[in-house]
């Protein structure tokens, strides 16, 4: 399960193969965003720890590479708190069954102690809910 967190960082990788409902407009500001944080030396983070993310919740490298993308995805304040409007958008793109939507969101922001943890835990959930809206490596 945990390789199968080749989830989120990979956050944008499902970008690149493409996921039910998600607008292809969204699937490219994905991959954009994942190239954006991997291409800046403070936001970049090594693939593999991206794809095994569950065994990296606590890593500064990890955390801060997630941040990034939360930021730029619009779904995260850089100091780690939730847009959740924003969420809930994004949320209802990739959900089939609607009436679920406010809580898969209420589920999947909870606050940690620090920023990246925050944003490492939201696209864990994210990834672990079924809920697409994330880029695939």
């Amino acid at each position: 399960m945990k390789t199968v967190f080749v989830f989120l960082c990979v956050l944008v990788a499902a970008l690149a193969h493409g996921l039910p409902n998600l607008p292809e407009n969204e699937r490219i500001k994905l991959a954009q965003v994942h190239r954006s944080c991997q291409s800046n030396p403070k936001t970049f983070c090594d693939e593999n720890k991206l794809k095994n993310l569950s065994n990296y919740i606590n890593d500064i490298e990890a955390g801060t590479h997630m941040l990034c993308m939360a930021v730029k995805a619009g779904l995260m304040s850089p100091n780690g708190d939730f847009d959740i409007p924003s969420i809930k958008r994004k949320v209802a793109l990739v959900t089939r069954d609607y009436s679920k939507v406010d809580g898969l969101v209420q589920k999947c922001t909870r606050k940690a102690e620090k920023p990246g943890k925050t944003a490492n835990l939201m696209w864990m959930c994210f990834f672990q809910n079924d809920i697409q809206y994330y880029h695939q490596l």
